[in-house]
């Protein structure tokens, strides 16, 4: 868009701020599908008594996405869908930055020249 390649601090910056919104964003899948699999294990350990969370018979229509989602909002409300979400804010976006730098240094010593021209065109100079 500027016509000039990116720093590598802006490279940074910009993993860093994707990560740290795509992980807000998709947290509640990531707790949804933790709930999940400990319902799973709480139906293991309990064996044939089909108990699962807190003690409550677990019926199939419950171990779905859509179910488990509707079990935690009547249980903790939309707070229990971004339970736990602050750590990752303190983690995620040093682990996206460096892996979205790491990427896009690789990929600019893997490129042609034809292909660098391609991403940042040389503006005529006035």
């Amino acid at each position: 868009m500027t016509g000039h390649e990116p720093t590598t601090i802006e490279k940074i910056e910009c993993g860093a701020l994707s990560g740290l919104f795509a992980q807000t964003l998709t947290y509640p899948l990531e707790v949804t599908r933790r709930r999940m699999q400990t319902m799973g294990v709480a139906d293991a350990a309990v064996g044939s008594l089909g108990l699962g969370h807190a003690g409550k018979a677990v019926k199939p229509s419950d171990l779905t996405m859509l179910g488990t989602i509707r079990e935690v909002l009547a249980e903790q409300g939309l707070a229990g869908l971004f339970k736990g979400v602050s750590l990752n804010w303190l983690k995620g976006p040093v682990a996206f930055s460096i892996s979205f730098t790491t990427f896009d240094i690789v990929q600019g010593l893997m490129e042609t020249e034809a292909e660098h021209n391609l991403r940042f065109p040389t503006r005529p100079q006035q």
